[in-house]
Formats: C-alpha cells, structure tokens, sequence
C-alpha cells in the first residue's frame, strides 16, 4: 500500500559537465557545491545542502538523486533502497 513516484528530468548540459568534472560531484565541498549551485545553476540554497541523496552511476557519475519532497516523515528510512 506504501507507493515511491518519482520524476525524471534532464540536467542542464553546463552541470553535468560540472558534475563529471568535480566542480559541484560528491568530493566536492558541500558548502562550495551549495554556493556553486545557487549562484550560477539557481537551485534552492536548502535543496542544494541537504537534499542531494546521491549521484550515479556508481556513486560519482553525473545524475543525482534529490528529495523533493515537503513535510513527509519517515522519507530518510527509504532513502538506502533508493540511492541503490
């Protein structure tokens, strides 16, 4: 009875190039990243620290993983089954 919706959209080409290039990728610093996000891709600053789950392929490629949910509990015990 417990249902997941997800929703897929492609990324602008300068982030993922980004992305594959470590400027805003896992080994990034997350407050950088934040900064580099918001500043030049306009993500929320809140999205950008804290709602990044994970990026793949193979946990460093160039698609990411983002929570964009509001007031939901429990999302953070799903989010290992997800981000594998």
């Amino acid at each position: 009875h417990n249902r997941i919706y997800l929703k897929a959209e492609p990324m602008d080409e300068e982030l993922s190039k980004a992305i594959e290039d470590g400027v805003v990728g896992p080994k990034a610093d997350p407050k950088e990243r934040a900064k580099i996000l918001c500043e030049k891709f306009d993500w929320d600053k809140q999205v950008a620290q804290t709602k990044i789950w994970c990026y793949g392929p193979e946990t460093d490629g160039a698609n990411l993983v983002v929570d964009a949910t509001v007031g939901v509990q429990y999302l953070i015990e799903i989010k290992e089954h997800v981000n594998s």
